[in-house]
């Protein structure tokens, strides 16, 4: 069945809507879209221009959501959210595992038996989370205050009147946004930090109590800059995603490239044990020094899964965009 002009009008507005309020705006929304083309189709005007004219005079979904929010209560609002709450699932999907399982090894690596070396690590690894939830709240905050700036105001003088010609199609997957580029910007800059602070900031220490660092200190002559490397350019292949509105057969085949440059020399390396510091292996540590090891493999699987988990991303929103051009 094709989406009617409010079938399109009430998909749009819910979009921007959080789901547990979306029932009942659905139902303002249809109301008011309903009594607008009874009150026309009653002075005789036909039910489709009737509809149109309805929808006009209700202006632009992007607004009409904003109304639903209760913004001067809303940290951030419903325009912004669903971004959000991607961009705060991408991040703790992608950095948390990664430090839980840096540090089982680590502890494992001091020598500390197997229910210390699961259990400590998740004190720290919640105190990650807590952080990097309020960085991302603190920059969709930002975000959405400047978002909501710009929806406020009126529009420029001369800028077209929004009409529903320019509503999406029900189906249309969510173009890419800003909130897309936050979430793998503040990945980057964690995972980038922590190879940093690591030099300097170990739970690890030698005999004489200084820090030894976790990673391999030969690995920064070349690996280390490449990495960070392939962590920018994810940010700016981001960022054309934005520029585009959108995952393209092209910037997917870009960021399949970009991820398989990424991953699998990291997984070659931890196949040759050439990630940790060997200055880690002693006491029950010596597997961190043993190519094909099972901390290599748990390393490996680790990253195949994030991996897949990503290009799965992508490469479903290249189907939707492929899906919502062949109905159009």
């Amino acid at each position: 069945m094709t989406a009617t002009l409010t079938d399109r009008y009430v998909a749009a507005t819910l979009r921007r809507v959080p789901d547990k309020r979306r029932p009942d705006v659905e139902r303002e929304v249809r109301a008011a879209i309903g009594d607008g083309i009874d009150a026309r189709v009653r002075q005789g005007q036909p039910a489709a221009d009737a509809e149109y004219a309805a929808l006009t005079e209700l202006g632009d979904p992007a607004r009409l959501a904003a109304g639903y929010a209760g913004r001067a209560t809303a940290l951030i609002g419903p325009a912004t959210y669903p971004a959000y709450i991607s961009a705060l699932r991408g991040v703790c999907w992608t950095v948390l595992p990664v430090v839980a399982a840096v540090l089982v090894i680590v502890y494992r690596a001091h020598g500390d038996n197997a229910w210390v070396s699961i259990s400590r690590p998740i004190g720290v690894t919640l105190t990650v989370a807590m952080y990097l939830i309020v960085c991302v709240t603190v920059l969709f905050a930002l975000v959405d205050r400047d978002r909501g700036r710009d929806r406020g105001a009126e529009p420029a003088a001369g800028a077209e009147p929004w009409t529903p010609d320019r509503l999406p199609a029900v189906a249309e997957p969510r173009p890419a946004g800003w909130g897309d580029v936050i979430g793998v910007g503040v990945t980057a800059a964690v995972l980038i930090a922590v190879l940093f602070l690591q030099r300097t900031v170990s739970p690890v220490h030698d005999s004489a109590g200084s820090d030894i660092p976790i990673i391999r200190p030969a690995l920064w002559d070349f690996w280390v800059p490449y990495f960070i490397a392939v962590l920018v350019l994810a940010v700016v292949l981001g960022i054309v995603n934005v520029r585009l509105r959108g995952w393209s057969r092209g910037t997917a085949v870009a960021a399949t490239v970009l991820a398989l440059v990424g991953t699998v020399p990291l997984a070659w390396l931890f196949a040759r044990a050439k990630v940790l510091n060997h200055a880690l292996a002693h006491g029950k540590g010596g597997a961190l020094v043993t190519s094909g090891s099972w901390i290599a493999w748990l390393a490996i699987l680790l990253i195949i899964v994030i991996d897949g988990a990503v290009l799965f991303g992508v490469w479903r929103n290249v189907r939707a965009e492929d899906g919502t051009t062949s109905a159009s």
